[in-house]
């Protein structure tokens, strides 16, 4: 009989004490599983969530079974703040408001706060805490709290690095030391008399659940990393929770911020190597990988936004901003009785200048590997743009949208970058998109004909 999520996570956090040779009373073993429980079924979670934790149960490391079950308890951001089952356990050492934390005097007295600030590299006394690896530090914390006197300093130790270890995107630090050799030398602070051996392991076993924690970034399937792009996308941004009902202006403040976030990251920083391992042609590889699908994100979500930004101007210009829904119709049309915009659009063989099968391409036709809660898997208009315009026409708009979006031109002076809306006139693949929309649109159809007919500059 296959267990519900509850009792499987009991029976990990059992399994994982007693062969680390640790020892807890069933009920205070089952409230620690509750309280996970009801902090990773938040509905703010849906990729932090414990379909990720069990993602990581392949191995047979009671070390690793918990550091995967703890690791994203805290998630800032996520919950817009401390989750609530986790305030009566924490709050006798901080205080919260949102994302800022406060360390109370009382947490310095704490010897779990102690290990975790040695292992994390963290200065206590810094007020309100630097927010850079601040949720990794209070799920670390969190367990030190749960687990402490019950296995040994080492094994928890050993699950803390692996904690810190998943801090994301670092390079090296002011020492100039990688992540690892960082985490070694903190490992000794924290343990003198364990052996170089052991330390190693540590390390080593942190080094690899922090890979294991990112590997979407080497996922050679970019459908499938993009489906989990997208469920972070309502993670971090609320109002995509919110099936249809969210603003074009809400959902292109997502999608921005998404291809912000990809061109920030440096392939190099993903993933992490201590002596050796992963090795030189492994992390060369990873890396590679790493950087395919962040470029091909990037130009992803760039034909998406392209295609949103049209929305968005042109909602300004017949009444403001409005649902998603209102512009492009149902999240999941059916093939028979649902109004989109793309039905209302000519229809276009694939130009000669486009490959068919170029990756993005295909993302946007056949779409992500997984249907999203606020999304639809296939980008019929991103695509219909990227054939009806040429690279160049397709280029000159794409950057006037970022110039739009951050107030550098006026919605007018955005869609007159359109082939043939130079002067203020509406033509070609512009007025095709306005004919479409009255169709869509009904009550706002007289201001699109009064686009139409008057251009761009009345």
């Amino acid at each position: 009989m296959k267990k519900g999520y509850l009792h499987h996570l009991i029976q990990i956090l059992w399994d994982a004490i007693r062969r680390l040779d640790g020892t807890i009373h069933p009920m205070e073993l089952e409230r620690m599983a509750v309280m996970v429980h009801r902090v990773m079924f938040h509905k703010s979670r849906i990729f932090h969530s414990m379909e990720h934790v069990f993602g990581f149960l392949d191995s047979d490391d009671p070390v690793v079974a918990l550091a995967a079950v703890f690791h994203d308890l805290v998630y800032l951001q996520v919950d817009e703040g401390l989750p609530s089952p986790l305030e009566d356990l924490l709050k006798p050492y901080l205080q919260s408001e949102r994302m800022e934390v406060r360390f109370l005097p009382t947490a310095g007295e704490s010897k779990e706060f102690q290990l975790c600030c040695t292992l994390f590299g963290r200065d206590p006394t810094v007020s309100p805490a630097e927010p850079k690896g601040l949720n990794e530090f209070l799920s670390g914390f969190t367990l030190s709290l749960l687990l402490g006197g019950k296995v040994s300093s080492l094994d928890l130790g050993s699950v803390l690095l692996c904690i810190e270890a998943t801090i994301p995107f670092r390079g090296i630090d002011p020492q100039g030391r990688g992540v690892g050799e960082a985490l070694e030398a903190r490992a000794r602070t924290a343990f003198p008399e364990a052996s170089e051996d052991r330390i190693q392991q540590m390390v080593h076993r942190a080094i690899a659940f922090a890979n294991r924690d990112v590997q979407d970034f080497s996922n050679p399937d970019a459908g499938d990393f993009l489906s989990n792009t997208w469920k972070l996308l309502p993670e971090t941004n609320y109002t995509l929770r919110n099936r249809g009902a969210f603003s074009i202006r809400e959902y292109r403040t997502a999608l921005y911020g998404m291809l912000n976030f990809f061109r920030s990251l440096d392939p190099d920083r993903i993933f992490h190597s201590y002596r050796g391992k992963p090795s030189e042609e492994e992390m060369k590889n990873l890396k590679e990988i790493a950087r395919m699908n962040l470029a091909l994100s990037i130009q992803y979500l760039r034909a998406k936004l392209l295609a949103v930004s049209i929305l968005e101007a042109l909602s300004i210009l017949t009444g403001g901003d409005a649902p998603m829904a209102l512009f492009m119709g149902d999240l999941n049309p059916s093939e028979t009785d649902s109004s989109c915009l793309i039905r209302f659009l000519p229809s276009l063989p694939f130009p000669t200048w486009l490959q068919e099968e170029h990756p993005v391409v295909r993302l946007l036709r056949d779409g992500r590997l997984e249907e999203s809660s606020f999304d639809l898997r296939n980008s019929p208009f991103a695509l219909w743009l990227y054939k009806r315009l040429r690279p160049e026409e397709w280029g000159r708009l794409a950057v006037g949208m970022e110039r739009f979006f951050k107030g550098e031109l006026s919605p007018q002076a955005f869609l007159a970058l359109f082939p043939g809306c130079s002067r203020g006139k509406v033509e070609g693949p512009l007025a095709e998109i306005l004919n479409a929309s009255m169709e869509m649109v009904l009550t706002r159809k007289e201001n699109f004909q009064k686009l139409l007919e008057k251009g761009l500059s009345s």
